[in-house]
Order: structure tokens, then sequence, then C-alpha cells
């Protein structure tokens, strides 16, 4: 069985079991999976940014898709699940190209430096206004910001949709795909 596979089949097993949201794995849909890496073919970025790895189902995602001249830097909060991410990286073959992190996004990403092609965003919605200053100055200009749970969650990111709306050198939309992508395109 595919790493994948394996990792959605055992993420769906442990979320349906779990009643304490921290010990949840909450992976991206499989459809949500394929639509990343639909996007890392298009796009063929060379540094690609997440924030929130969780079991690192969606990072396997990107950096399967981004191939060998790719680069995915991850930052997950949680250490169990920062650790659990690098075993599955490795199982999978791609822990070359995957640089996990361990710690709090907002002080990771005021410390990161270069610019990425592409940004998946599926962590503590409540932080996403206080990250958007930065995240735009991380992202290269016809760079895509896409956000994970801008249906089912659509309440609780609506303050950063909003904010993302009013800045005139952005595309914003969302897609009905997974739990909907809000996908925000950084013009020149």
């Amino acid at each position: 069985m595919d790493v994948l596979e394996q990792l959605q089949m055992q993420g769906t097993e442990n979320d349906a079991l779990q009643h304490d949201k921290g010990k949840k794995w909450l992976n991206i849909t499989p459809g949500t999976g394929k639509f990343l890496a639909l996007l890392v073919d298009e796009i063929q970025p060379t540094r690609i940014l997440e924030i929130g790895t969780s079991m690192g189902y969606s990072t396997l995602w990107l950096a399967r898709a981004g191939g060998n001249s790719v680069q995915v830097v991850t930052i997950e909060c949680d250490e169990t699940k920062h650790q659990q991410a690098q075993q599955h990286f490795r199982q999978a073959g791609m822990d070359k190209r995957i640089d996990a992190k361990l710690g709090d996004a907002s002080d990771w990403i005021a410390r990161l430096e270069g610019q990425f092609e592409l940004i998946f965003l599926d962590a503590d919605r409540s932080q996403y206004l206080s990250f958007a200053p930065r995240l735009f100055q991380l992202l290269k200009p016809q760079g895509l910001l896409v956000v994970d749970n801008a249906l089912s969650h659509a309440d609780e990111i609506a303050p950063f949709k909003r904010w993302l709306e009013q800045q005139s050198e952005l595309d914003v939309g969302v897609l009905p795909i997974g739990k909907g992508e809000l996908v925000a395109y950084l013009r020149e």
C-alpha cells in the first residue's frame, strides 16, 4: 500500500475514534491532495511553504508532485505530530525534499528567508489574519496562497478572506474542492 493511501486510511480511522481535537490528524481530503498536486505540476515551484503539517499527509502530496526540484518547508507546533510526520517522510523516501520545522508558525514565518511560489495554509484559523502581511512578503509575485477549509469553516476564515479581498494586488476565489479551497494569486 502506498504511504499516502495508508496515511489517508489511518487518519480517517483515527479521527473517527478521537474526541480530543488535538489528537486528530485532520488530513486534507484526497481531492484536495490531487488539487494541490495539480497546482504543483502546473506552476512547478522550487519552494513551497506549508503551515500546519499534522502527520504529513498534505506535505507528501506537495513534495511528491514537485519531484526532485522542489523543497517543501513545513511548520508544525505539536511535537508528537512533528515527529510522526518526519517518520512518514522517511518512509515515503521524501525526507530530503522536506524541511520540517517544529514550533509556533508566527515565530517561524518571521525568520524564514527567501520567497515561495506556493504557500499552503492549514493550521489554527484564528491566527491567519495575524500571518497575512508576512505571508505576502514570503510569496513570490505570480505565486499562489491556498487555504484549506474555506467552505467547511467559512465563518472562521471570513476575516482573513475579507483582508485578502481588500488587497489590490491579489485575485481571490473559493473553489468547491474538498472542504473548500480559498486561493489567492499574487499579481506582479
